[in-house]
C-alpha cells in the first residue's frame, strides 16, 4: 500500500490556499487544513473531501505560537509525520509609505513572517527526525522586486526570501528541501481593496501556483527546486 502524505496547507480558506488544497488532494495528499474564517474553511473541506482524501480542519491565527504548536503535534501525535508543509497565509496592504502607518506594516509581518516562523518552528524537528519533508513558502514577486506602493509589503517578502534561502542551507543535509514560489499577480480577493487593479482575465489563477507546489513535491528527493518564478504569459 503507497504512504499517503500528510501535508499541512496554511491560508487554507480561499485564493492560493484553496487552490493548493484541491490540488493536492487531486494527488491522494491528507491534508491538514488552517485557516481563520470558520465558514469558508468548511467550505474547502467539504470541496476537499469530495475528492476522497482524509482532511482536518484547524481553525486559529497562524500569528499564536500556542494556536500552531499544539495543533501541529495534535498532528504528529495522530499521523506521525508531517511530509509537507505549505506556508501560504499571508496578507498584503499597498500603498506609498508616505502613507502607511506602524500597525500596517506590523500586521504584515505578523502574518508573513511570524506566521511563517511558527508553523517551520513547530515541523522542523520531526522532519529532521525523520529524514525528510518539503517546506514550500508562497512568497511573491515583490519579494524580488520594487515598484510603488510595495514598500512595507515588498519588505516582508524580501524577508521571507532571506529565510526560505538560509533555511534551504541549513536543513538540506536531512533530505528536507525548502523552496519559495514567487507569483506575480494571481487572480484571488487580494485585489478587491487596492488600488492596483490588473486584468483579471489575464492574469495568474491559484490553479497555477497549485502547479507549481505540485512540481516541487514530485520531484525525486535527490532533486530540489528552491525558487520559481511565476508570472503572466501576457498581462496586457
Amino acid at each position: 500500500m503507497v504512504q499517503k502524505y500528510v501535508t499541512i496547507v496554511t491560508g487554507a480558506s480561499r485564493g492560493i490556499g484553496k487552490g493548493i488544497a484541491l490540488r493536492l488532494a487531486k494527488e491522494g495528499h491528507e491534508l491538514m487544513l488552517f485557516g481563520r474564517d470558520k465558514t469558508a474553511l468548511e467550505k474547502v473541506n467539504k470541496e476537499v473531501r469530495v475528492l476522497g482524501v482524509k482532511t482536518e480542519m484547524f481553525l486559529g491565527d497562524a500569528v499564536d505560537p500556542k494556536f500552531v504548536n499544539e495543533s501541529v503535534s495534535d498532528i504528529i501525535k495522530t499521523y506521525g509525520r508531517v511530509d509537507h508543509l505549505i506556508n501560504n497565509a499571508g496578507m498584503g496592504i499597498l500603498k506609498k509609505f508616505v502613507d502607511s502607518n506602524l500597525d500596517e506594516f506590523k500586521k504584515q509581518i505578523d502574518v508573513n513572517l511570524y506566521g511563517v516562523y511558527n508553523f517551520t518552528k513547530a515541523v522542523i524537528d520531526n522532519m529532521i527526525a525523520n529524514r525528510k519533508g518539503s517546506i514550500i513558502n508562497i512568497s511573491s514577486l515583490a519579494g524580488k522586486n520594487a515598484f510603488v506602493g510595495g514598500t512595507i509589503y515588498g519588505a516582508t517578502k524580501h524577508a521571507l526570501m532571506g529565510f526560505t534561502k538560509s533555511l534551504m542551507l541549513e536543513v538540506r543535509e536531512y533530505n528536507i528541501r525548502v523552496a519559495a514560489i514567487c507569483p506575480g499577480s494571481v487572480n484571488t480577493d487580494f485585489f478587491i481593496d487596492k488600488d492596483i487593479k490588473p486584468d483579471l482575465d489575464r492574469i495568474l489563477r491559484p490553479e497555477d501556483v497549485a502547479e507549481a507546489v505540485v512540481t516541487i513535491i514530485n520531484l525525486p528527493i535527490r532533486a530540489l527546486i528552491s525558487e520559481i518564478d511565476i508570472r503572466p504569459t501576457n498581462p496586457k
